[in-house]
């Protein structure tokens, strides 16, 4: 009877079998996980790049542009004014599994995607040596550096929140400076291997970046809350760190430490620096127009209002931005400014703000770059999926180039023609 008894109360104290199966797939689901972020770790900076501080032999100057539907990039030579080849941005898949990335892939992507669509390159920055470009993927949540001659993936790293937003590179080729929009975050990321040195809190929703180039500051603007209005996004920082919500975040380049503040009226988009660095200007979310701020004064001390087409509302532009895409031409006399509203590049002389010329573009320009002598504007229309190329000194479009899928944004810079040869 004492026997019969102990072996009803083993049988009592076992484990019922569902439970054991649900213990065991809950086993094995944290096998993989562990698995997968151990494997993911190890592959930053498994294929380092070389950081070489200039091109050898001789090079030719080419535009990269951002195809951001298409998940390409797209080389044009400039001197050429013809597209040569193509970048496939996306080797490892244009879907983010749990495996590759579990926050990103489990729901991040698809939420990104359902606001914004789809979006894989969003910026791009080429090394010193123009061997290896760096591309800033969208809603994959991350960094990737490929070997332009071989097309292969070199890195890729994930960086704060779910979308990868605008990105510098250190003069030097060493670091990239990488804003998580989302997260109110900037990645430093070691541009050889990928490896995250720093994340830096910023304004809320950080956008485009500036490394000066004495390499000595960071400059990181904030766009404000996006989902809220002005007064609504005003009062929700309240309480952070940073209570002002639309500001350029200026940090010491070698220690990684805020140094100074900037208040904005609104949302700072595409900004520039003036060659002595004094000057500083920007277009401002929800505005057609372009202001000069003065670090000195800490106030905005001169505006332009560009024109408006007749019957543009605001139903033709997205995310706050009539007007995104500006760059300042080496001699800091003239900015080519991406009228995306109107269809137009505007040139503007930054003495005084004075309008030169509209130059009509194709369909919603959205960015600009220019090339190294100040001659040649290039221009990114998102929704006719081609560039322009505008004579800055005849104030007109020489060239009007076929690209990807949603041209978003453009890094120009030379690049080796032995490796231009690979790519073509």
């Amino acid at each position: 009877m004492l026997n019969q008894v102990q072996h009803d109360d083993v049988r009592k104290s076992e484990v019922p079998p569902m439970i054991k199966r649900l213990l065991l797939v809950a086993l094995v689901i944290f096998a993989l996980f562990a698995g997968y972020r151990v494997w993911q770790e190890s592959r930053v900076g498994a294929e380092a790049v070389d950081v070489a501080v200039a091109p050898e032999g001789p090079t030719r100057e080419i535009a990269f542009v951002s195809n951001a539907v298409g998940g390409t990039i797209s080389l044009v030579d400039i001197e050429a004014r013809e597209v040569i080849g193509a970048l496939d941005i996306v080797p490892d898949g244009r879907r983010v599994s749990i495996f590759r990335d579990f926050t990103q892939g489990l729901a991040g992507q698809r939420l990104i995607e359902r606001g914004g669509g789809l979006n894989y390159a969003q910026d791009t920055d080429l090394s010193p040596d123009g061997r290896t470009l760096y591309v800033a993927r969208g809603h994959l949540g991350d960094v990737a550096a490929f070997d332009l001659a071989s097309g292969i993936l070199r890195w890729r790293t994930r960086v704060a929140g779910v979308r990868a937003d605008h990105m510098a590179i250190a003069p030097d080729g060493s670091r990239l400076y990488v804003s998580g929009t989302i997260s109110d975050r900037l990645d430093v990321l070691d541009a050889r291997t990928g490896e995250r040195l720093a994340r830096l809190r910023t304004g809320v929703w950080p956008h485009d970046v500036h490394a000066t180039p004495d390499n000595h500051r960071i400059l990181s603007a904030s766009l404000g809350d996006m989902q809220e209005e002005d007064e609504t996004a005003r009062g929700a920082a309240e309480d952070a760190d940073d209570p002002w919500p639309y500001q350029l975040t200026v940090y010491d380049a070698a220690t990684l430490e805020r140094i100074d503040r900037h208040r904005f009226p609104r949302g700072i988009r595409p900004f520039q620096l003036s060659p002595d660095e004094s000057l500083l200007y920007a277009q401002l979310s929800n505005e057609h127009s372009i202001v000069t701020y003065d670090f000195a004064r800490r106030e905005i001390v001169d505006r332009i209002d560009l024109p408006v087409a007749a019957g543009v509302s605001e139903e033709d532009w997205d995310f706050e931005a009539p007007h995104h895409g500006l760059v300042i031409t080496p001699d800091g006399a003239t900015l080519c400014a991406a009228g995306r509203a109107s269809d137009y590049a505007a040139l503007v002389a930054t003495e005084g703000l004075e309008l030169l010329a509209t130059v009509p573009v194709g369909n919603a320009p959205s960015w600009s770059a220019v090339s190294a002598d100040g001659a040649i504007c290039v221009v990114a229309n998102n929704r006719s999926d081609d560039v322009s190329l505008i004579d800055i000194a005849a104030r007109a479009e020489v060239a009007r180039l076929d690209i990807g899928r949603a041209p978003k944004h453009i890094t120009v810079g030379r690049v080796p023609e032995s490796v231009l040869g690979a790519v073509r």
